[in-house]
């Protein structure tokens, strides 16, 4: 035969089976005692002595089989594709295993690192190709599921005993309100977070923000990177489709970026909040955790607070003002936007821009695609806009008996929050009617892709305007900036607008027929929460349970986008071979 002579040689690049059977086993053991500790600690229950000692010992097994898999894996397994970052993390944990196990500290939150980190790498090669896979194909399902678990574990946890200052755990309605709430970074509360939950609620509720604010999968393929591994088609599809960055860059050096220039801008913004309130609140402790807090829930515009009113005490303080504005600005601007203006040639060249400057040369321009041009020049007419019509429109209510200064930082305050982040310096429930009307639609345009914010975009509603002025014009192409809009973008704005308005319309009804409430109160809660804004004239707490449900669904489609949705249930794209005629329709 032709091939008689060839021999296939196996060059494995993954553990052998007893090895993987090993790890797997581990990993029962490690989940039973995680059962084990949530029942126990969460929701105080008693068990047996025999039980506890069954499951100390089997936890000590685990950890020295833990302890036993790292050893060996690089004796058994030397051509495993593993970074030196890797082999690092897990002689590491080895070694910080060893006391562990034999004093019995800090045991179980060790081995679920080292589990999680492995599951993470186990993720990506082809275990359980039948469920995964079916995912994988679909990178919008990848990111609906992503937020489903993550508001399941939340409500979970926030209906541990721990939880709230009460000892008695959020009812499971409160508890998955608002872990939607902080998931999907909107800010509307059944309950005050200041008071109703505790230290441990306060925690739950930030990391929901975090996660959900950047998106769980961001920070799973942060840990694919650092652990030195190559990602994927399918990973690189998913995260092109979380940040929403289409042009064809680095994806895994876009994720890096995300993820420092997340931590930087939050760590500025606590450090600036930490100085102004070490005094303000007096002790060092409460003022450190408090800017903690509000600079994560800035960042990722969810506008959950400590403070019973907001900020409405701070609504004259410059520094937390401008504090809390630039992180609501940077984090809903989009991570594509934000990278091209402040980025490592852009902080290089800026020392040689200036020298060129004061030297009356002219210094090298920055360049920016169309995408961000739009988004700045959108975001800019909105924030003014908003603050001049803010300012005029509440002069003698909202606005009465302040300092002239102190109403235009109000009024600059609301223009910014109004689009997504949810925060608020003046009492909302006296706001006039054309106010409301006009809030609820910054609430409905909200931020810009690919940041942390809601509702259906800055550059959805520039596009759609440009393509209203181009026929107008009687222009065929789209043309701004002397780059022409392809004609598919409009067609998805127009499906994104045309979805909203319908999703919004539908549940609005719902309200209206099931609330006894004033009519814009209801519009202005329904585009909010749909905007992922969290602004509230007060009535979420007095919803009854189907209109709680259903700001839920709207928190949950607004995050995750009406069109993202739809295509996550629909199926695989299909291009007909088949041209048909052209038929003329009249409309108008």
């Amino acid at each position: 035969m032709l091939f008689k002579r060839f021999r296939i040689i196996k060059t494995a690049r993954t553990p052998p089976g007893w090895l993987t059977s090993l790890f797997w086993s581990i990993t029962a053991l490690v989940g039973i005692n995680v059962i084990f500790i949530v029942l126990t600690n969460g929701y105080h229950l008693t068990f047996p002595p025999w039980a506890k000692l069954i499951l100390r010992l089997s936890l000590i097994t685990a950890g020295l089989g833990t302890i036993a898999e790292i050893f060996t894996k690089r004796l058994v397994t030397p051509a495993l594709p593993l970074s030196r970052f890797r082999q690092i993390f897990d002689l590491a944990i080895a070694i910080i295993l060893i006391p562990a196990v034999v004093f019995q500290r800090m045991l179980i939150l060790i081995l679920v690192l080292y589990q999680v980190i492995n599951l993470t790498g186990l993720s990506r090669s082809r275990f359980l190709p039948a469920v995964l896979g079916n995912i994988r194909q679909r990178p919008v399902r990848m990111l609906v599921i992503s937020f489903l678990t993550l508001i399941a574990a939340g409500t979970l946890l926030l209906t541990f005993p721990a939880a709230t200052t009460d000892g008695r755990g959020a009812d499971i309605l409160t508890a998955l309100f608002t872990a939607t709430s902080a998931t999907c970074v909107t800010g509307l509360i059944v309950r005050d977070t200041g008071t109703y939950f505790s230290h441990f609620g306060q925690l739950v509720i930030l990391t929901l923000i975090q996660l959900g604010g950047l998106g769980i999968m961001t920070f799973y393929t942060s840990i694919v990177v650092l652990l030195g591994q190559r990602m994927g088609l399918q990973e690189r599809r998913t995260m092109q489709e979380i940040i929403e960055e289409t042009r064809d860059i680095d994806i895994a050096r876009m994720v890096r970026y995300v993820l420092l220039f997340t931590l930087t801008a939050e760590g500025i913004g606590m450090v600036i909040l930490f100085l102004r309130w070490l005094f303000v609140l007096g002790s060092p402790g409460q003022a450190l955790y408090f800017a903690a807090f509000h600079s994560i829930s800035a960042f990722c515009n969810a506008g959950f607070s400590l403070f019973p009113d907001s900020f409405i005490r701070f609504q004259s303080d410059l520094c937390i003002n401008l504090c809390i504005i630039t992180l609501i600005v940077l984090g809903g601007l989009g991570f594509p936007v934000v990278n091209e203006i402040i980025n490592r040639q852009n902080l290089l060249r800026f020392p040689r821009n200036f020298r060129q400057l004061s030297t009356n040369n002219s210094p090298r321009q920055l360049r920016l695609t169309l995408h961000s041009r739009i988004v700045l020049i959108t975001t800019a007419f909105l924030i003014t806009g908003g603050t001049i019509l803010f300012f005029f429109l509440e002069y003698d209510n909202t606005l009465h008996n302040l300092p002239l200064s102190t109403k235009l930082l109000a009024s600059l305050f609301q223009s910014v929050t109004a689009r997504t982040a949810g925060f608020n310096t003046v009492g909302l429930s006296n706001l006039h009617g054309v106010t409301i009307f006009l809030w609820a639609i910054l609430m409905f345009i909200g931020a810009s892709p690919g940041g942390t914010g809601g509702g259906v975009k800055t550059s959805t509603i520039a596009v759609l305007f440009l393509a209203i002025r181009s026929r107008i014009r009687g222009e065929e192409e789209i043309v701004y900036f002397r780059r022409t809009i392809p004609k598919d973008v409009v067609y998805r704005a127009m499906a994104i607008i045309a979805l909203s308005l319908g999703i919004i319309a539908l549940t609005y009804a719902g309200l209206l027929f099931l609330e006894n409430q004033r009519f814009e109160s209801l519009l202005f809660e329904a585009i909010s929460a749909f905007g992922t804004v969290g602004l509230s004239i007060g009535i979420t707490p007095e919803l009854n349970i189907i209109g709680k449900l259903l700001i839920i669904i709207l928190m949950f489609i607004g995050r995750t986008g009406p069109l993202t949705l739809t295509l996550a249930m629909s199926a695989a794209n299909k291009h007909s071979m088949i041209t048909y005629p052209t038929a003329r329709i009249i409309v108008g």
